[in-house]
């Protein structure tokens, strides 16, 4: 069966996922899951409190679960600084995942999700920064396996128009994905936003060109804090990677293995 590879239960701070609803429902759905729990070093939650969790208190509880249909990974909140990137990488050594995501959720301390500053900005000047800080922090954390989510801040924007698509940003676009692909990196397809009208044509022009630049492999996952959205918008994914003829893939032990395609 094939994985979803981004999945968050209650060890994230804004999850509340239980493991056995969690996998009942990707059964139903003909699914196996990857946890990725929020890991940000470099972000606090509204009462100041860090965006982490206790890593071997999460093992512990779901070594149980683990194996073919369960694997367990983190979701690092990346950053560019060498003190953030030194740490992450001690986290990822010393613990066993079997797959490690990177995002970006803040720009060096500008939070994408609650900083209202980034509506100051005009939509070409907030890319412009965004993806050329993804490019330097992507080359900077070279360790992980996907890179999650580059549409993550139209979720939060309040533009017109919030939709981010190859043709407006190319040379910005290109030299983010050139990167990844240098670095043997995949390229999330993340559901989140996947139906929607407009934010799923600028995915796809992204996923496209990823794949024209000479991209193999992709992650797909659901991004999911609740067994409610989980499995509902794969065959989405599926389908836009099977359109550009890239490879679904997980990783187990740090090794990309090829997804099995759904029935």
């Amino acid at each position: 069966m094939a994985f979803d590879t981004h999945n968050h239960t209650h060890f994230s701070f804004d999850a509340d996922m239980d493991i056995q609803e969690a996998l009942r429902k990707a059964a139903q759905y003909q699914l196996n899951l990857i946890l990725t729990e929020h890991y940000d070093l470099n972000e606090r939650q509204d009462d100041g409190t860090p965006v982490d969790f206790e890593i071997s208190q999460y093992f512990d509880t779901y070594s149980s679960y683990r194996g073919e249909h369960l694997l367990l990974g983190i979701e690092l909140g990346l950053d560019n600084r060498p003190d953030y990137i030194a740490r992450n990488r001690a986290i990822v050594e010393a613990h066993p995942f079997d797959m490690v995501i990177g995002s970006i959720h803040n720009l060096q301390d500008f939070d994408l999700y609650t900083d209202l500053a980034k509506n100051f900005l005009s939509k070409q000047d907030f890319f412009t920064q965004y993806l050329i800080y993804a490019e330097h922090t992507i080359h900077r954390n070279p360790y992980i396996d996907t890179f999650a989510h580059i549409d993550y801040p139209c979720r939060y924007l309040d533009y017109a128009d919030n939709v981010l698509r190859y043709e407006d940003f190319p040379l910005l676009i290109d030299n983010f994905l050139s990167t990844l692909i240098e670095n043997t990196i995949c390229l999330e397809i993340n559901l989140r936003l996947i139906d929607q009208s407009g934010f799923r044509e600028g995915l796809e022009s992204i996923v496209r060109r990823y794949r024209e630049l000479g991209g193999c492999y992709v992650t797909i996952g659901g991004d999911n804090h609740s067994p409610d959205t989980i499995g509902i918008k794969y065959p989405l994914g599926a389908a836009m990677a099977k359109a550009y003829d890239l490879t679904p893939v997980y990783f187990k032990n740090r090794k990309r293995m090829v997804d099995e395609p759904m029935h």
